[in-house]
């Protein structure tokens, strides 16, 4: 990794950690040995943020697309979640005034990637199991040092709480690492918008400074 690349990783951070996000030195996330990116093929990345294979709710025709990049070990994502997303969900998502997608950033550890990974292959079943574990994976989170994302939790987590998910197809599909390329997919999605840590927000395609709430709905208002 050369010296700018090194210095933006750096820059972000510092704005980040003002900010209350996630953040960790670009070459940890670029080198993560779980799902082993540096041997992943991938097909050319799309300029944009792929939303025809993104999980989302509200109205996919609305004019206000509202994008995240997410790790599930994440903290902050977690906060952003329950103060933030929740009140987008009522003003905005539910009544069909905007459409939210989740993209995968992860950054943190080697179980960030196993825990997109399980969050990918959940989505390839039934778009209502992804968003059924996203909400479980932020209810149940626990702390950002520790490998808790592993796969007995997450079959476990899986298994009692989504019940009509295909456990053997998702056990299988984890184990034969099938969607790692979808996250791979994602996390250059976010390195080609120069995506610094988690969460980082975008509307409409530009980046968005205040994540709160209030923030959020300046932006729309604006548009």
């Amino acid at each position: 990794m050369n010296g700018k690349k090194i210095g933006f990783w750096l820059v972000c951070g510092i704005a980040l950690v003002l900010v209350g996000g996630c953040m960790e030195q670009g070459n940890r996330a670029a080198s993560s040995p779980d799902l082993e990116q540096a041997h992943v093929e991938t097909n050319a990345v799309p300029e944009g943020f792929d939303l025809e294979h993104q999980p989302y709710m509200g109205e996919p025709n609305a004019q206000v697309k509202i994008v995240e990049f997410s790790d599930y070990k994440c903290p902050a994502c977690k906060r952003w979640k329950d103060e933030v997303l929740t009140e987008l969900k009522k003003e905005y998502l539910d009544t069909g005034a905007a459409v939210f997608y989740y993209v995968d950033f992860p950054f943190l550890a080697p179980d960030s990637n196993f825990a997109a990974l399980a969050g990918e292959s959940l989505y390839q079943q039934n778009q209502e199991f992804f968003w059924a574990y996203f909400d479980l994976m932020m209810e149940h989170q626990g702390a950002k040092d520790e490998a808790w994302a592993n796969k007995d939790f997450i079959m476990k987590l899986v298994k009692e709480n989504i019940p009509d998910v295909d456990m053997k197809t998702f056990e299988q599909d984890l184990e034969e690492r099938k969607y790692i390329e979808n996250v791979k997919r994602d996390f250059m999605i976010g390195e080609n918008h120069q995506v610094g840590g988690t969460p980082t927000i975008f509307i409409n395609g530009q980046a968005v400074e205040d994540i709160s709430f209030e923030g959020i709905r300046t932006v729309i208002d604006n548009l």
